[in-house]
């Protein structure tokens, strides 16, 4: 082989790895199920109630992953759901703190009102509620 026609082998070889990575990548696994459980799983747990605006940016993030699945934007595609899945658990995280902070009040007045019951001298000392 003459030295200008390994350059060539060469230039060629390199060439064609270079198209080859700028091909399209392979659609993410099931990156949209993983989203939309996760959404549901908010739903579910009554998210829209305590986190509405978590369940929303979820599902517009969802649904802008489904587009760039359909135009094959594959990368995008699973940025997007990625972050719809991390709004989903914050949305779920924050309808858990919400449903505990009423369980929490419920508790307190239940405690104030058993204490109304009480007589002066069997009431704790220090006020409690």
């Amino acid at each position: 082989m003459t030295p200008s026609l390994a350059k060539i082998h060469v230039v060629v070889l390199v060439s064609t790895l270079l198209l080859a990575a700028c091909g399209p990548t392979k659609p993410p696994p099931d990156v949209l199920g993983e989203a939309t459980r996760k959404l549901a799983e908010a739903r579910a747990g009554e998210a829209a109630t305590y986190a509405p605006l978590e369940v929303r940016f979820a599902e517009e993030r969802l649904d802008a992953a489904s587009s760039a699945m359909a135009e094959r934007d594959y990368d995008v595609a699973a940025r997007l759901a990625a972050e719809s899945t991390v709004n989903s658990e914050l949305a779920i995280v924050k309808s858990r703190l919400g449903k505990a902070r009423e369980d929490v009040d419920t508790l307190r007045q239940d405690n104030a009102r058993l204490l109304e019951g009480l007589p002066e001298s069997a009431r704790p000392a220090g006020g409690a509620p």
